[in-house]
């Protein structure tokens, strides 16, 4: 039998510690009870106290281990719904992912479908978002929690709060270092993992501040830069007045501020991502460009049909049941209680 306890052992353990002393503390006022009263007193005490403590049990996640086997066949259905997988969301969300130029939608929704595309695709992999315009930010913490993924996914949306001249101040290359900060530490949290990249933006076509470069080393094993909207470009929805939308304008010219589709700056994030580019249509299925992982693939991960997994019998859900088990007499007999006690007051009045 061996743990893997969901905390660190310590401080279950002074959990634990805590949990006997304070009911050990109680146990006075139990046995103040006459002596009709003190046993099923006693044992309302005992199981409160023994559910508490199967629940700090359950969080240490107890199981048996059975010898390790070799399942190459899981192993490759495994790796290629993305398992031992980190892949990273850099998404653009300034004011040019607000352009209606990619199929007569916004280059956002056009965004938003191929995240949720490559989620559905790599299931078993761990995602994280990071969002930018002229700054970066964590929009999504690497995480295996997809189903709540999807939520933050289904409404993501361009940045609300924005300067006159954010057109012109967006960098392509806002993430590069908070990219390399989260590989270097998914790299020491999850060791032997690939990590894929996905770059989902237009380039900043319109921008006139100086763009960073990507420095990634040999962190990323494998993922794609995908660029959204047209060469010719669009206006640039600001806000809607009185019912109508309004577009941002120039601020040199005065004439609506357009943004287009860059080729060139996007294949460069490519190349120093180490990624191909993709230029997106709505017709195109994201699937296409998404690489196919295998157990002996990226640079990073080992060979996982190699590597014997042992099977392992969990038995927290039992420690958990029965707790709450041990607990059904006290919730009946404390609804009981409140229900008395409402009783009592609404007769008094």
């Amino acid at each position: 039998m061996s743990v893997h306890p969901v905390l660190p052992m310590a401080l279950l353990l002074v959990l634990a510690a805590v949990i006997v002393a304070a009911r050990a503390v109680t146990l006075s006022a139990v046995l103040a009870h006459p002596g009709d009263r003190r046993r099923p007193a006693l044992l309302r005490w005992g199981a409160t106290t023994l559910a508490l403590l199967l629940l700090v049990a359950a969080a240490a996640r107890p199981g048996i281990d059975s010898p390790a086997q070799s399942h190459p066949d899981r192993d490759v259905a495994a790796a290629s719904q993305g398992a031992n997988t980190n892949v990273f969301f850099v998404v653009d969300r300034s004011v040019d992912s607000r352009v209606s130029d990619y199929g007569g939608a916004t280059r956002m929704s056009g965004i938003r479908n191929d995240m949720a595309a490559i989620v559905d695709t790599y299931p078993k992999a761990r995602f994280a978002v990071i969002g930018f315009a002229s700054a970066p930010d964590i929009a999504w913490p690497l995480s295996e929690d997809i189903w709540s993924l999807k939520a933050v996914i289904a409404g993501l949306s361009p940045y609300v709060s924005v300067a006159p001249d954010a057109a012109s101040q967006v960098n392509a290359g806002a993430a590069a270092n908070l990219l390399r900060y989260q590989l270097i530490q998914a790299s020491q949290q999850y060791p032997g993992a690939r990590n894929l990249v996905f770059y989902l933006g237009e380039g900043a076509g319109g921008s006139t501040a100086p763009q960073a470069a990507f420095e990634v080393g040999d962190r990323v094993s494998g993922g794609a830069v995908f660029g959204y909207g047209t060469a010719a470009g669009g206006p640039i929805p600001g806000a809607y007045v009185d019912g109508a939308v309004t577009y941002l304008s120039d601020a040199r010219s005065g004439a609506p501020a357009i943004s287009a589709l860059d080729d060139m700056r996007l294949r460069r994030v490519a190349d120093e991502l180490g990624v191909q580019y993709v230029h997106r249509e709505p017709a195109q299925p994201v699937t296409g460009a998404l690489p196919q992982l295998k157990p002996d693939s990226g640079t990073q991960s080992a060979s996982l049909s190699s590597t014997p997994v042992p099977d392992r019998v969990e038995l927290y859900w039992f420690l958990a049941l029965l707790a709450a088990i041990a607990l059904l007499p006290e919730i009946y007999l404390t609804v009981r209680e409140f229900w008395r006690t409402r009783t009592s007051r609404r007769e008094a009045r």
